[in-house]
């Protein structure tokens, strides 16, 4: 079983811009309270359990991952631009941007989100069937 998380997490640790930004402040699931929001982060979730979907042989052999990714800065353009790389990193993995999302300015935080949904079949990660 692969860890979809771990995994994309491991590929933004190898983009420079993402690290530049945001090494060290890349989360699962939720961004701790006291965890430094000064600076851009990052928060990968999963919006449902991978589940099986290529068969050979009656054995699953790829899973489909629907997940989530936010980004967050104080600086909208450089949200953009980490959020630019990963998605394409997520498209070299063939898990491809869905609809939805969001796209906003909090002033409570005053902080710009960019939160969109990536959803396919990461063929790489799994052994040849």
């Amino acid at each position: 079983m692969i860890d979809i998380l771990k995994e994309i997490h491991d590929r933004f640790m190898q983009n420079e811009i993402i690290v530049q930004h945001c090494e060290g402040r890349m989360k699962f699931y939720k961004y701790p309270e006291t965890a430094d929001d000064t600076k851009p982060f990052i928060i990968i979730s999963l919006l449902e359990p991978p589940r099986e979907a290529t068969y050979a042989s009656d054995d699953a052999k790829v899973e489909h991952v629907s997940i989530q990714v936010d980004v967050e800065a104080t600086d909208r353009m450089l949200v953009k631009e980490i959020q630019g790389q990963i998605k394409q990193i997520l498209k070299e993995m063939n898990v491809m941007q869905e609809l939805g999302g969001l796209d906003e300015y909090f002033d409570e935080t005053k902080r710009f989100v960019d939160s969109r949904k990536y959803s396919g079949f990461p063929y790489s990660l799994y052994d040849a069937f």
